[in-house]
């Protein structure tokens, strides 16, 4: 910002005040980005739910999107796979099933 941090005391008191008033602007512009990333995460998370967990032996579906089939059009695919077991976690959000 053209000075540092670190200063020795002067005697000029329009260096003094610019000093001060540029910690006081720095200061302010880090509140104000700090209240605009609390607000960002507010209006994201109204509208999310956490993510479901499940218990070994639960029923679930599996999603088929990435799955190759030998059906003749995409179209034509199902979009979940039967329910299957889920036997254990493997990670926060992953299960083997």
């Amino acid at each position: 910002m053209g000075f540092e941090p670190v200063q020795l005391p002067t005697k000029v008191k329009a260096v003094s005040d610019f000093a001060n008033h540029m910690k006081d602007t720095l200061s302010e512009a880090w509140a104000a980005l700090a209240k605009s990333k609390d607000d960002m995460a507010r209006y994201y998370n109204q509208h999310r739910m956490p993510a479901l967990t499940f218990a070994v032996g639960d029923k679930v579906f599996l999603d088929a999107s990435d799955i190759c089939t030998t059906r003749p059009s995409k179209k034509l695919l199902h979009h979940f796979l039967s329910p299957f077991p889920v036997v254990h976690p493997v990670g926060s959000h992953a299960y083997r099933l």
